[in-house]
Order: structure tokens, then sequence, then C-alpha cells
């Protein structure tokens, strides 16, 4: 079992974004080298998939899948929402790359020591449910439960886990410091793929939401309410800040990727623009954790 390097107490807390997550597996790439581990993760939608290559101990593997597949006409595009009703081509974007083409290691990542919750919006609740450690022994449903919080509204359809259908976790908690806070982790380091000065703006696109949504309505309302959540959550972080209980990594001038963004060069770029600003924010993040 690999050794926890951050003091107990202490939570990593990571955005979704789509493809502006590269950003986020470049800093975990970074904290990988340098040995950081943290006991305990949450994250949803992209924010749940890059780091977990960072809990298996696979550097580089976000990277390699990236500039090995995302020009592949099997990995997503309108074929695929008109045939099975997903953009992202889930069998092969999830199962074929883990089992076969880029192979996951589900051993490391069971071993890791570490607790990492995955959340995705429950369509019937209209709360996001968090799953855990003990859900992921099947390796299979876990590969499931990422699909589900990356699940993004409008372009995928619902994923059903035990007669549940899930989509994107980031609908009803973007930032999910709150479940971090319910487990018991008072100190959090939160990685964002949004600079400091965005602000999420209402769905303008109401009529849209209650038509697609209209036998899950929580999901429209979720949908509709989505940009306070976002708002809110930031002016949470902003409080913790200035408290000294979290500590934030966020780009300093906005990205340049959408969530489906399709430019290799410009996904490789901000990929290792997170490595270098993942490495130069190691010694405050040290300092951090020392101040515990």
């Amino acid at each position: 079992m690999t050794q926890i390097c951050t003091p107990a107490k202490t939570a990593l807390v990571l955005e979704g974004g789509g493809l502006r997550a590269i950003y986020t597996a470049g800093v975990l790439d970074a904290l990988l080298e340098a040995d950081i581990h943290f006991e305990y993760l949450v994250g949803v939608s992209a924010g749940a998939i890059y780091p977990a290559s960072y809990l298996s101990r696979q550097q580089g593997r976000n990277l390699e899948i990236q500039q090995g597949f995302l020009s592949d006409k099997r990995y997503m595009g309108l074929k695929h929402l008109l045939r099975d009703g997903n953009y992202v081509n889930t069998d092969f974007t999830y199962r074929r790359m883990a089992n076969e083409l880029v192979p996951y290691d589900f051993d490391t990542f069971a071993s890791s020591g570490s607790e990492f919750k995955v959340g995705a919006f429950n369509c019937l609740s209209g709360e996001t449910d968090f799953f855990g450690m003990k859900d992921f022994s099947n390796h299979q449903r876990f590969l499931d439960v990422l699909i589900a919080s990356s699940s993004l509204p409008f372009i995928s359809k619902p994923t059903v886990i035990d007669t549940v259908p899930y989509l994107d976790g980031g609908i009803g908690a973007p930032i999910p410091l709150a479940q971090a806070r319910k487990d018991g982790y008072s100190r959090q380091v939160v990685i964002l793929t949004q600079e400091s000065e965005y602000r999420k703006s209402a769905f303008k696109l109401k009529w849209l939401a209650k038509r697609v949504y209209r036998r899950y309505p929580k999901v429209a309302n979720a949908l509709l309410e989505r940009h306070q959540v976002y708002n809110q959550a930031l002016v949470d972080l902003e409080k913790a800040q200035s408290q000294g209980s979290a500590l934030v990594l966020q780009p300093v001038t906005p990205l340049g990727l959408s969530r489906l963004e399709r430019d290799i060069s410009k996904v490789s770029a901000v990929y290792y623009r997170g490595v270098q600003e993942g490495k130069a924010f190691i010694p405050k993040l040290l300092d951090f954790l020392a101040g515990e």
C-alpha cells in the first residue's frame, strides 16, 4: 500500500470541465512526480476521470489517451450521439480504453490507501450521489460511475446504476467542497479549471431544458439553477480561503479550451501548462499542509 504523504483531514477537491480538466491532469502528474498523495479525493465529471490515473500512479496516462485517440472517429462525434444517444462513445472512450487500449491499473488504484468519492447527479431525486471506494471493487462498476459522473446534459443519455438514472455530477455539485466537509475533511486543496474572474451565466434556454428533461423535471430545474449553485460555491470557497481552511490552484488566465475540444495541440499545451503551474504550486501546497 502506498504511504499517504498529506496530513489527515486534508481533502483534494476537483472541479470538472470536460477537456479543460487536462490542466488538472497536468497538475496531478506534477504531484505524482513529487510523491505527494492525498488520503481523500472528491471530484465530479472530468474532475473524477483524471484523478483516477493519479490514484493508479500512471503518470502521463491522461495525456497519452488524448494524444493517441482525440482525433479518432471512435472517440466522440455527432454520429455517436445520433446512433447511441451519447456524443462521447462511452464503450470506446471508457471501457475499451481502460481494459485494452491504454490499460488502467485497477490493482494499484485499489491499493492506493486513499478514499475516492465520485459524484453523479441523481435524475430522480435531484441530488448528487457520491460513490466511494467500497463501490469500486468491481472494475466495470467503477467505469460505470465515471461514465455517469461525466454524462453531459443534452448530449448524453442518463447512465443507469442500480436502476437509477444519473447525469453529470457537475450539475448539482460543481465544486464538491460540501461533500469533503461532510466526510470530515475540514481543510481542502482545490483545483479549478476556470480563472478567478470567471462566473457562470444563467442557462437561457429554459424551454429546451423543460422539453428534453420532461421525464426528469428535477434535472431541468437543476440546470436552470446551476449558475447560482456554481457561483455560490465560489463564494463559499473564497470564504474558506480567507479563513485559511482552503488552498486553491486555478489558471491565472483562461485555458482557451472547450469541454469537447478536438485540437490536440491546444489540449497538449494546456496539459503542460498544468504540469508547470503544478510544480510552481508545490511549495505553497507544502506550507499549507504543514500548517494543519
